[in-house]
């Protein structure tokens, strides 16, 4: 398989998790993908998950929105430009 084919499939299956907001498909992804664990406590969790997705141009805008929102309630920074 090719770097881009990787990195395809990466964007991809990240995608897929992110937007579910599926807890147990998103640690699954992240620990597939970087051997790690992600934040136990959930809003330090949440807070990662929604960051991630403001990030995400090609994501659906009224979600990375509804994300923002997330974040601006529990007093967490959005990783947009200035887009939302």
């Amino acid at each position: 398989m090719s770097m881009d084919d990787e990195i395809a499939r990466f964007r991809r299956e990240q995608r897929e998790a992110l937007l579910s907001l599926d807890e147990q498909k998103i640690r699954a992804f992240a620990f597939k993908w970087n051997a790690t664990e992600m934040p136990s406590t959930p809003v330090t969790f949440w807070g990662a998950v929604h960051k991630a997705i403001t990030a995400k141009k090609d994501y659906p805008l009224d979600i990375r929105r509804q994300s923002k929102a997330w974040l601006t309630k529990h007093n967490y920074q959005s990783w947009d430009d200035g887009d939302l």
